[in-house]
């Protein structure tokens, strides 16, 4: 399908992911609409490529967020692609385990992530078309260190979408969920990491991934692909012993990194 002409909602859309595929959403004759909570990033933004319009919000404002949504439909029309992509990132060490650190992730990976999803499914049911497609992470197929609230946050993204697509398909609902799991793409969240990142890509190569990805309708968007396979192989493939070995070999050279750097 092609996405030309098309309406397509990002938010998250102020940096890294969303921007960049803001933008080649717009290269391929996408009509797009950018929110994220930094109202003047994504004016830069809608000012870099005709076609980006701008509805500020914050995802874990659940009245705001469907305010938005109206705002955009009364403006722009049906919403037909929703890439929920906001999320955040902390990495956390076990002396830094806390409620405090957990919250956010919640708060905005998960409920942020609803929010947005209570907001255009009504319309989409109705209509009987329109996709959904939830930015996720590889970390959701297998725990990775590091990544406690982060990892889970995004495990809970994917069984959602997938339970919520075999609900959607179960009624005819002509509604489609994809679920996009990128591994390691530089931008401002992963710049966090002090780690050695396999298989980093650049953003706008990650946009070009994402975009072929919703053209073509597929269920599932993982990318790079070795690092897709590779977590997939960790996490639904290896026995329990030998992957809780892995993923503590993994924590254990990172720890000797951090320790030689110090």
């Amino acid at each position: 399908m092609s996405l030309n002409g098309k309406l397509v909602w990002i938010t998250g859309a102020s940096s890294g992911i969303g921007a960049e595929v803001a933008l080649e959403l717009a290269r391929r004759g996408a009509r797009v609409v950018v929110t994220a909570r930094r109202a003047e990033a994504l004016e830069e933004l809608a000012g870099r490529a005709e076609g980006i319009s701008v509805a500020a919000g914050d995802i874990t404002d659940h009245d705001g967020i469907a305010r938005v949504v109206e705002g955009i439909t009364a403006s722009h029309g049906p919403i037909d692609v929703a890439l929920l992509n906001a999320g955040t990132y902390t990495p956390i060490l076990p002396e830094q385990f806390s409620a405090d650190l957990f919250r956010p992730h919640v708060e905005v990976n998960i409920m942020g992530t609803v929010n947005c999803i209570e907001a255009v499914l009504p319309g989409m049911r109705a209509r009987r078309s329109g996709r959904i497609a939830v930015v996720a992470s590889v970390t959701g197929f297998a725990a990775l260190p590091m990544a406690s609230a982060y990892g889970a946050s995004k495990a809970f993204l994917i069984s959602m979408c997938d339970s919520l697509r075999a609900d959607l398909a179960g009624e005819r609902s002509g509604v489609g969920v994809t679920v996009v799991a990128p591994g390691f793409v530089k931008t401002d969240l992963t710049e966090q990491n002090d780690f050695e990142m396999p298989f980093v890509i650049e953003a706008p190569e990650a946009a070009r991934i994402i975009v072929d990805g919703l053209e073509a309708g597929d269920p599932e968007i993982a990318f790079p692909r070795r690092m897709s396979l590779a977590m997939k192989t960790i996490g639904r493939w290896l026995p329990g012993p030998l992957r809780r070995r892995y993923v503590a070999n993994i924590a254990r050279k990172r720890h000797r990194d951090r320790a030689r750097a110090a």
